[in-house]
């Protein structure tokens, strides 16, 4: 100890340039405990009482935590130390306060913190909450928010598509997400809106904002910037659910998404297709040939194909066809077909009735018209559409020369405004046999083919569909 005092004086000594008179005098000075301030390791002065540094520490750490939320913990800062030591300057000349503004203004007072660390990028934020939440807005909006519900519901596990649609069935962080406890400088700290920005831009981007005014809709605002209203809201949260009259005036961010994050999203597609049946025919010489009879309705079967499509930040990925099965196999349609000839019976094995197939006047082109006229010149020839019995065969007021042959398997045809007959009531016909010539008789305005299919009920045709159906 009396070595320290011994180089006190020394040094008292050297800074008052008196040496002789400082030593004469000093045994009567008074020694002083005084502490010497280290920033850093470099010196910045002496104070006369470490209480009133510890009380400026205190009131610093209050002055900053009301910069920052109740859980901020301050810290007192790490690069000061003090060190006591004995002077004999008189107290009057050490000026505690210009220390301690040094000290305010170089300390590195550091705050209770999270640090955030995304692959190879760190930064700290106040809060950890809102990146985790920032984190879920952005897979909701890849995904659409009941899917991410459904997604993070891992006590209801989504089940398989087993019709055709689609569905999404995860969705992830693909960059690893870390976080951990730290204390930081407090300008080195991001607020919430800041960590939220970090996210969705990769840095603490400056907004892009526009003015929600009486012409605006958040549909236009959105188009105009080339983005989605779906991708306006995600900017601007606050926005969601408001009326239209709540919206005026307000500021909203238009900044592009570009997020430092990947949010990888898997997608379910599931197609079930139809396989078509085939129709399997069965001839049967006892009935009569035209007839048919259905022995097995047909059936379609299915098939079932299953895709993974995934998307990283919406933009599709990849895509995988995961499963492929048949559900069901098809039934073939089986039917009866007779291939006995009877002379004179229809074998539904229709032949258009000319050469001519240019329709002029078609089913029902005017009322009562149910039949089609069919192009024609006086002469060309006319054909039996099946085979059958000719019922009548001359001249009958508006059909002029007509033919109506039965063709006694439920059917009957008229051919009218003939310019000749070939057959008469009572002969057999054969299918594309020629019955006459085309005319212009009757109430006719100009040669043409007049032809209808009539269906019977008792023993007379009555119901004529149209003949276009049955070629």
């Amino acid at each position: 100890m009396k070595k320290k005092i011994v180089g006190v004086l020394i040094a008292t000594m050297m800074l008052t340039g008196n040496h002789q008179k400082v030593a004469e005098a000093s045994p009567l000075a008074t020694q002083n405990v005084v502490y010497r301030v280290y920033i850093d390791d470099e010196v910045v002065g002496l104070i006369t009482d470490k209480e009133q540094y510890e009380e400026f520490v205190v009131q610093q750490k209050k002055e900053l935590s009301k910069q920052y939320p109740e859980q901020v913990v301050i810290k007192s800062p790490t690069n000061v130390r003090l060190e006591e030591e004995v002077t004999l300057l008189p107290l009057t000349t050490i000026d505690n306060q210009a220390v301690l503004k040094t000290v305010a203004k170089k300390a590195n007072f550091q705050a209770s913190a999270y640090k955030i660390s995304i692959d190879e990028s760190t930064f700290v934020v106040q809060d950890a909450n809102v990146v985790s939440n920032t984190l879920l807005e952005l897979m909701a909006y890849y995904t659409g928010e009941e899917d991410i519900q459904k997604i993070m519901d891992i006590e209801n596990p989504i089940e398989p598509l087993m019709e055709s649609g689609s569905q999404y069935i995860g969705a992830k962080v693909v960059e690893a997400v870390k976080v951990d406890t730290a204390y930081a400088n407090p300008d080195e700290i991001l607020t919430p809106e800041e960590t939220r920005r970090m996210v969705l831009y990769g840095e603490a981007k400056p907004k892009e904002t526009v003015i929600f005014d009486e012409d605006s809709s958040l549909w236009y605002i959105a188009n105009d910037h080339g983005m989605t209203e779906e991708e306006l809201i995600l900017l601007n949260p606050q926005v969601k659910d408001l009326k239209w009259s709540e919206l005026l005036g307000m500021e909203l961010d238009v900044t592009p998404l570009n997020p430092m994050i990947t949010v990888e999203t898997e997608k379910e597609k599931v197609d079930i297709s139809t396989i078509a049946y085939e129709t399997e025919y069965i001839d049967d010489d006892t009935m009569v040939k035209g007839q048919t009879k259905i022995q097995q309705e047909g059936q379609n079967g299915e098939s079932l194909k299953r895709t993974k499509i995934v998307y990283e930040n919406g933009s599709q990925a990849s895509l995988e066809v995961v499963e492929e099965k048949q559900l069901s196999e098809p039934v073939n349609k089986v039917v009866v077909r007779g291939t006995k000839v009877v002379s004179g019976v229809g074998n539904g094995s229709w032949v258009w009735p000319t050469t001519n197939r240019s329709v002029t006047c078609g089913y029902l082109c005017y009322s009562g018209h149910y039949a089609i006229d069919i192009q024609a010149y006086i002469g060309q020839p006319v054909y039996a559409a099946d085979n059958g019995v000719v019922v009548s065969a001359g001249y009958s007021g508006a059909y002029g020369y007509n033919i109506l042959i039965n063709h006694k398997n439920g059917y009957y045809t008229r051919y009218a405004h003939l310019n000749s007959l070939s057959v008469s009531a009572g002969d057999t016909v054969q299918g594309g046999q020629t019955i006459g010539e085309a005319g212009n008789t009757g109430n006719s305005t100009g040669p043409h083919l007049h032809f209808e299919i009539r269906t019977n009920t008792g023993s007379q045709p009555s119901y004529a569909p149209n003949p276009l159906d049955f070629y």
